[in-house]
């Protein structure tokens, strides 16, 4: 059937309108007033039926070819079989028309009335069309027709906007970007599959804190105010920011850009916004820069070796020079030494007579000066010997190890009234000549610097740590001021002159010494009059033999 005119069957306002619209195209078609109103009643009487009894039933009006005839043919149709309820109205219409057809299936019924046309070979294909542009821009016969033409209109324009819409919702489900539309006042009104599937949620809006959780902490504020700004200038933006991914739960590196769309008068109507990935290529710019600073490192690294490489050089070579002057110091420079006293003490024994008290003064202050000599190239000597590479370590018990040294430093001890008191002391991993070395000078440094009229009294206890165990010298003496309890360590370092404290200054820089051999280290506190309090720590996990 080629189909001129269609009507919606839905209320008594259709049933008119119906009514006109096969009288219409029977009087287009030739039929006279009388074979008009028979053929719109049979329409009618079946109409009235569909729309009482039917579900959304619809009249489509044309003309068909049947057994070699042209018929004008109304199929009212609907999903719902009505017939049983208008059997009447059927009987009816077929005494009206020449052909009534009740065709049932599924999902569809329908009547067909058919009237054979009086003069058929008259009615083109070409009149066909002309029929049917008539019936479009036919005027409504009533304001209820020109109320449900533009009702139709809407539906059909409503219908081409849902396929536009699901073709664009294919189209962006398609591209593999996550993509977002928003109003003037940045709600959100639409969101790809893509941007669902990474975060696992649609925000709310554009400019509230709904990203908050979706962005890295570092960049939510430069997100924020690039929108806001976006918004208040109605311009384009693009940046780059890091997005976390719901299924992973790690940053990602995107561009997000924002595009204002304007209707024909140049305002802003809504806005798209496209998020796309570039992780990859972020990693990839990272490596490269990796590599050029790895590469600078290692220029950098190459030309520190190179410098290291010459100081290793310069220092061995002052290692050299320094044992060549030990061996100067234990041979050469103390054989003069041992002429000078030997002729001195000639000149005392075998010529007493020749040599007055002015002489006798000036060869003892010789020897004094040649002992003080021969003391500062024996600290000396003992301190260039701790420039060795190598030390071995042992078990050193240090409650053994102090009571010999209170048998050595008998003498002094004595003299000066002195009492030297240990608790209980542990068992160290050491060089046991190095030790007894650092703990003699200790020592006698607190029998030296004592307070006249006072004996000292020299306490040496030990306490412990999570990862190390320190051993202390305290005494009685007349201690120093903080502000030198560094100094004091240097090399040649000396609080006192020679006058009221002899000494060269090396003894302390030779505790030093010993305790970083030791992987340990030295420290002192001191109240000025009162006492001097000297700490030895060494670590707990001291090997039996190690390489300093």
């Amino acid at each position: 059937m080629k189909e001129v005119v269609c009507v919606n069957l839905e209320n008594d306002m259709d049933l008119i309108l119906a009514h006109k619209r096969v009288m219409k195209l029977c009087e287009l078609t030739g039929f006279s007033l009388i074979q008009q109103t028979s053929i719109a009643t049979a329409v009618s009487e079946v109409a009235r039926c569909a729309i009482d009894f039917g579900k959304s039933a619809e009249l489509n009006l044309g003309i068909c070819n049947s057994a070699g005839k042209r018929m004008l043919q109304a199929i009212i149709g609907d999903s719902r079989d009505f017939s049983p309820r208008c059997k009447d109205a059927i009987q009816y219409a077929k005494r009206l028309v020449d052909d009534v057809q009740v065709i049932s299936g599924n999902k569809e019924f329908s009547i067909i009335l058919r009237h054979q046309l009086s003069y058929g070979h008259t009615i083109t294909d070409a009149r066909l069309n002309a029929f049917i542009d008539y019936f479009k821009s036919e005027p409504p016969v009533s304001p209820y027709d020109e109320l449900r033409r533009k009702n139709l209109l809407l539906q059909e324009l409503a219908e081409k906007v849902q396929e536009s819409e699901n073709d664009f919702r294919v189209l962006t489900d398609s591209l593999p970007l996550m993509m977002l539309s928003a109003n003037n006042g940045g709600t959100i009104t639409y969101a790809n599959k893509w941007l669902k599937d990474f975060f696992g949620q649609v925000p709310r809006d554009l400019t509230g804190i709904s990203w908050q959780p979706l962005l890295h902490p570092g960049d939510y504020a430069s997100f924020n105010k690039d929108v806001q700004n976006a918004f208040v200038n109605g311009e384009t933006f693009t940046a780059q920011y890091r997005f976390v991914e719901k299924a992973s739960d790690t940053y990602l590196w995107h561009i997000f850009s924002m595009i204002p769309l304007k209707n024909e008068k140049d305002i802003i109507i809504r806005w798209i916004g496209f998020i796309f990935d570039i992780n990859a290529q972020k990693q990839i710019e990272q490596t490269l820069k990796d590599n050029r600073e790895l590469k600078e490192i290692q220029k950098q690294l190459y030309e520190n070796q190179a410098e290291l490489q010459d100081k290793i050089i310069k220092l061995n070579r002052s290692n050299y020079e320094l044992e060549q002057f030990a061996h100067l110091a234990s041979h050469d420079l103390q054989e003069p030494l041992r002429k000078l006293l030997f002729y001195s003490d000639v000149l005392t024994t075998r010529y007493p007579d020749q040599v007055d008290d002015y002489g006798r003064t000036i060869l003892h202050n010789m020897g004094a000066a040649v002992g003080r000599m021969k003391e500062l190239i024996n600290d000396l000597l003992s301190y260039s010997q701790l420039q060795k590479p190598n030390l071995s370590f042992a078990p050193v018990n240090l409650e053994t190890l102090f009571q010999e040294i209170i048998r050595d430093l008998e003498l002094p001890v004595r003299e000066s009234g002195a009492t030297i008191e240990y608790d209980e002391l542990p068992t160290l991993q050491g060089n046991p000549i190095r030790l007894r070395q650092l703990f003699v000078n200790l020592v006698s440094n607190a029998l030296k610097y004592s307070r006249k009229g006072i004996p000292p009294i020299i306490k040496v206890f030990s306490t412990k740590e999570d990862d190390h165990v320190s051993i202390h010298v305290r005494d009685n003496g007349i201690g120093f001021a903080e502000e030198y309890k560094e100094k004091i360590f240097g090399l040649f370092e000396r609080l006192h002159t020679r006058d009221q404290f002899p000494g060269t200054g090396i003894g302390l820089s030779i505790c030093r010494k010993i305790a970083e051999l030791h992987h340990g280290s030295i420290s002192a506190v001191s109240v000025p009059g009162d006492h001097a309090e000297f700490i030895v720590s060494f670590p707990l996990d001291q090997e039996l033999t190690t390489q300093p």
